[in-house]
């Protein structure tokens, strides 16, 4: 058996995250506190980090893959990444998908979250098909998006 499992995030302050990606709609699953010298040398990080995770999930469900938000303490920044970056390798973005857009941009501005741009639609080839798509950042700046199908693709 396979299925997507999680999506892992490293940021800088759990508590603003978490917070944050309630107000989208996650909930926490686990949120714990290690410093594990095996779980360190898996993660190619220097022995005795300490580090704090969280899994969040939508939906409450076993089913839904898990946000796996990191924070590494005691372990330096080595790069800054750079907002919107979403042509070079590496994760570019992750994808939610809802079936109101646009209540999930008006709830979500009226919450203080900043969005790229408004919910925009782009339609298929074939003129029936497409998608509404809507983007933001985090606090740490990793870009996520909305999407809701339109068309004959939001019927199936």
């Amino acid at each position: 058996m396979r299925r997507f499992w999680h999506v892992g995030l490293n940021v800088t302050d759990m508590d603003r995250t978490i917070e944050f990606y309630r107000l989208v709609g996650f909930e926490v699953v686990q949120d714990k506190e290690l410093e594990d010298a095996n779980l360190a040398r898996a993660f190619m990080i220097e022995e005795g980090s300490k580090l704090r995770f969280a899994h969040m999930r939508l939906n409450n469900s076993p089913d839904e893959a898990m946000l796996d938000i990191i924070e590494w303490r005691d372990v330096p920044v080595t790069r800054e990444r750079s907002i919107a970056d979403t042509v070079n390798p590496g994760l570019c973005r992750f994808s939610i998908l809802t079936d109101d857009i646009q209540g999930e941009y008006d709830r979500l501005s009226d919450a203080g979250v900043t969005f790229l741009h408004t919910p925009q639609t782009v339609m298929a080839p074939d003129g029936v098909n497409g998608w509404k798509i809507l983007f933001a950042a985090d606090p740490d700046g990793t870009l996520f998006h909305f999407v809701e199908l339109v068309g004959d693709s939001a019927k199936h």
